[in-house]
């Protein structure tokens, strides 16, 4: 289930994260951007439940980390299909 952070001083809620560690950096680069890296009283990480990807309104987008691995996993598939022709 992705992650949110939300901020009540602001009202705010993060776009979904797969992983915790998404919505953790969310958090510190709100805190830091919009309160001078104070934590507001009452700032919570919430698991949330995935919503209908075909819906464009609530889709869901990757983080940096998610594309970054996808990325990775991709080169290393063309790599074991590619090295043997090579070799």
């Amino acid at each position: 289930m992705p992650f949110t952070y939300n901020c009540p001083r602001c009202g705010t809620a993060s776009r979904p994260y797969t992983f915790r560690a998404g919505a953790d950096n969310h958090g510190a680069h709100h805190r830091r951007r919009h309160h001078d890296g104070d934590y507001p009283v009452g700032e919570s990480i919430q698991r949330i439940a995935r919503t209908n990807p075909l819906d464009r309104a609530t889709a869901w987008r990757p983080s940096r980390g998610d594309a970054v691995a996808a990325a990775v996993v991709g080169l290393l598939v063309l790599w074991s299909v590619w090295h043997p022709f090579t070799n």
